[in-house]
Order: C-alpha cells, then structure tokens, then sequence
C-alpha cells in the first residue's frame, strides 16, 4: 500500500501516513492498479497515433503521386494530338505535385521545342506560299535537327509533321517546276519527283504530267511524220506509251506511223530503181552523146596556112573534161589528105557551156574540106 497524499510505502496496519500523518484512503490499491494497466498500454496507444499519422502521410503523398501521373498523363495525350502548350501545362502541373519526376522534366523540354519546330514549319510554310522554297527547306531543316535528340511517341508524331511538311512543299515546288514546260526531256524528271511522294496532291501533278507528255509527244510525232521522220516519229510515240500505256491517239498514231512507214519505203524503193534506170541512162548520154559540134571550118590566112576552127557545147549532165575533137582534111576527090585531133579550151566544161578550138595547118597550098570525126572526153 501506498500513501495517496506523498506515496510512501504503508504497513498493513498502519492508518495514517507516517511520513506526511495523511489518513490511509481505501482507493489508494485501485489507483495504483490503474496507473500500472496505464504504464503498458501508452505505448500501443503511441504506436497506433503514429501508425495513424503514416498512413495519413502515406495516403496524402500517394494521392499526389497519382494527381502528378494523372497530369502527366493527361499532357502526353495533348502532346500527341499536337496541343503543345497545353501539354507543358499538364506536365508542370505534375512537377509541382512531384518535383523529382524525370518524365515529366523532359516532356517539359520536349514540348518546348515542338513548339518551336512548330513555328519554324508555320514558317516553312509561309515560304512555300511565296515559292522560296529553298528558305522552306532550310527551316524544315533546322526543325529536325531540334528533334533528333528526342524519342518516342510524341517525337515520332513531330516527325511525321515535319514530313508531311516536307512533302507538301515538294509537292507545291514541283506544281511550280512544271509550269511552262513543253519539252519531254524536261517533264520527265520532274515525273520522277512526283511519283517519289505518297500524298494524294503529288499523284494528281504526276498524272497531269504523264497527260501532258502525252500530248507533246502526240504533237512532236506528227511533225516528225510529217517530215517523213519515221524512226524517230516513233521514238517520241514510244516514249508517250510508257507514261500513258492505255492512250488511244498515240496507239492510233503509232499504227499510222508504221503504215506510213512501209508505204514509203515501198515507193522510196520503187523511186530508187526508177533513179537507178534513169543514172544508168544519164550515164549512157553522158559517156556518149555529152558533146555537140556546133561549128567547124577551114580557111586559109593572110600567110597562106590552113587554119581549122570551130566551137562545141557540152550535152552532159556533168562536168566533162580533157575534151578532144577528131578531124580529117578532104580534098576535091573525095580523099583524106590529113587527120588530126586539137583539144577544146577550155579543159573543162561545164552542163551547156561552149567550148572552142583552133589548129593551124602549115606548107598547105590548096583548099581542103574538115569533116568531123569523132570527139573524147572524161566524166569529171
């Protein structure tokens, strides 16, 4: 037993207090019976107030933790359907709610520079629209090089934008390159860009480009047929066919060229064997009767020789040369007294010009007639 006044120890029978003379209380055994059930029961009733306070903590720090996820979240699925700005909201909104979240500072990072390259493929564009295309992909260019320390979804969906960009303003710069072509040679490479993109624009311009090559080849055969240009009237139908296989004017063409074709090697062949008869008899004439004597005559002069002269015209229908007449002197009776052959100047003779001749007989004392013999002559 205790003392309930000071707590000093009493004896069984002792009825007041020795220490402080406090009359013995009946309830002294009970209250310290309590305070002992007390004694152990503080430090359950410490632990459960702790274990209470953790997992308050615990649960106010989870459901920051899902608030900052929910966030994050939220700012991927902006950023994936481009609404960049709006995505660094959401993922600073997790930063504040978990500042130690790495996914989260990069996607701030990230979505800064799609904002930038944003930009610089509004700009790109504006460049297409005033066909400086160069300028276009410059900054399409720079665009990429921002990206290209990025990946995953949202880099792969910038990506793409700045592909489709890229491709439209090809598109746009090859629409401008065809403008005022005319020539095959010229459309056909830039048919070859055309087919490279896969956009709907760039199948359109290669289709009209394949129309259009049809049409100039179409055109160019027919003058080359005209001309009577068979192989190469062909050639240009050809080309046409390979762009546009199923085109009936040029399937059309191409029949007729041919026809034209064998009908006039048929009478090229017929006017050749006509150039051939008529060469064979050209040449008859020319070796043969290329030469008329239009005059000649003897007479004596002041000195008493016999001069012969006289003049010839070339018949021929080319150039004759070392041209020679053949004559004889006839006297009274009927007899030839003298031959001889004088060449004509000059040595050549042109088709209808005239040539003349001259020989000088000496110590002749009669008159004598000249009667042409034969003449000579070689084909220049």
């Amino acid at each position: 037993m205790f003392c309930s006044n000071c707590g000093n120890k009493l004896q069984m029978n002792d009825q007041y207090c020795e220490t402080c003379g406090a009359k013995r209380l009946s309830t002294v055994e009970s209250t310290k019976s309590n305070m002992k059930r007390w004694h152990w029961l503080m430090p359950m009733i410490a632990f459960l107030l702790a274990a209470i306070c953790l997992s308050g903590y615990l649960f106010t720090e989870h459901k920051k933790t899902n608030s900052a996820m929910e966030a994050f979240k939220k700012g991927e699925t902006a950023a994936l359907e481009g609404e960049y700005k709006e995505a660094r909201k959401f993922f600073k909104e997790a930063l504040v709610l978990r500042s130690k979240f790495p996914a989260a500072k990069e996607n701030v990072k990230l979505v800064n520079s799609a904002i930038e390259i944003k930009e610089r493929l509004h700009i790109a564009a504006k460049h297409q629209n005033d066909q400086e295309f160069n300028k276009s992909y410059e900054q399409l260019e720079k665009a990429e090089g921002i990206l290209s320390t990025y990946s995953g979804k949202v880099a792969d969906s910038i990506g793409t934008d700045i592909r489709n960009t890229r491709m439209n303003v090809k598109v746009t710069e090859i629409s401008h390159e065809m403008k005022g072509k005319s020539k095959l040679e010229e459309l056909e490479p830039i048919l070859v860009k055309a087919e490279k993109i896969d956009l709907k624009e760039a199948k359109e311009i290669a289709e009209e480009i394949r129309d259009r090559i049809a049409e100039i080849a179409f055109a160019q055969a027919n003058d080359l047929l005209t001309d009577h240009q068979f192989t190469a009237a062909l050639t240009s139908v050809k080309k046409g066919l390979y762009h546009k296989p199923k085109n009936e004017k040029l399937i059309n063409l191409k029949s007729t060229i041919q026809n034209e074709q064998a009908a006039f090697e048929k009478a090229q062949e017929k006017r050749y064997e006509q150039a051939l008869i008529a060469a064979s008899k050209e040449k008859e004439h020319n070796l043969n009767d290329a030469l008329e004597v239009i005059s000649i005559k003897a007479k004596f002069n002041d000195l008493g020789d016999l001069i012969v002269k006289g003049s010839v015209k070339s018949k021929a229908t080319v150039p004759i040369t070392s041209v020679s007449i053949s004559y004889s002197l006839i006297d009274g009776n009927k007899r030839v007294y003298d031959e001889n052959e004088v060449y004509i100047s000059p040595d050549v003779l042109y088709p209808d010009e005239i040539g003349t001749f001259e020989y000088t007989h000496y110590l002749i004392d009669k008159e004598f007639n000249v009667e042409y013999n034969e003449a000579n002559w070689y084909l220049q």
